[in-house]
């Protein structure tokens, strides 16, 4: 047996292929830059609406062209959350709470930096979206079922690799498809600005 194909079954050829995508992937969309880090795991770039027009559930309208906040999960960053032995359920914890606290970064840079003076909402393209609905997100098909599917099969794999142990969770049917995520520039604002300036008034 080869030394390549000893390292193709022990997964080592598969985790090296992941990570340059996902580096790749990065750097291709902007997402490597100083100012795409939102918070302790997000990654933000500007974008222009492509796909159809659309209306949220507040009435905020997306036209095609309309410049749109599309974030990501910085996988290292989330990966070090799992780090030291922690049981799986506070590692679930502590994402939640991280990612929280980046939605609440994100909605004070939405006031406050010019970066995103002109952006009309957030998305994001994820199988976690079951009860991004709790947050103040609205849950959309993606257009194509297939290319759901295909984001499904990349993100479950990166989990495998980035999230050892959350790895088991992905494969339930219930995460099967991606979805996504919408949440219009007000209600991030109206949600997560407040919570942040009401904990700064209790500690202060």
């Amino acid at each position: 047996m080869t030394n390549f194909q000893r390292a193709w079954e022990s997964g080592g050829v598969l985790r090296l292929i992941l990570r340059v995508s996902d580096f790749a992937y990065r750097w291709l969309h902007g997402l490597s830059t100083p100012d795409a880090a939102v918070g302790p795991v997000l990654l933000v770039r500007i974008t222009r609406h492509r796909g159809r027009p659309l209306t949220l559930g507040d009435g905020t309208p997306i036209g095609r062209g309309d410049r749109i906040g599309d974030f990501h999960l910085d996988n290292e960053r989330m990966a070090a959350l799992h780090e030291g032995g922690r049981r799986s359920r506070w590692a679930g914890l502590a994402s939640r709470r991280a990612f929280h606290a980046s939605l609440e970064a994100l909605a004070e840079q939405t006031q406050n930096n010019p970066r995103y003076r002109e952006v009309r909402a957030f998305t994001a393209t994820t199988i976690f979206h079951e009860v991004s609905d709790l947050m103040g997100f609205e849950i959309r098909p993606l257009a194509s079922r297939w290319g759901a599917r295909l984001v499904a099969a990349y993100e479950r794999s990166l989990i495998a690799l980035f999230h050892p142990l959350g790895k088991q969770r992905p494969g339930r049917r219930r995460y099967g498809e991606a979805r996504q995520i919408w949440i219009s520039r007000e209600a991030l604002v109206r949600r997560y600005a407040g919570e942040r300036s009401s904990a700064r008034g209790t500690h202060a």
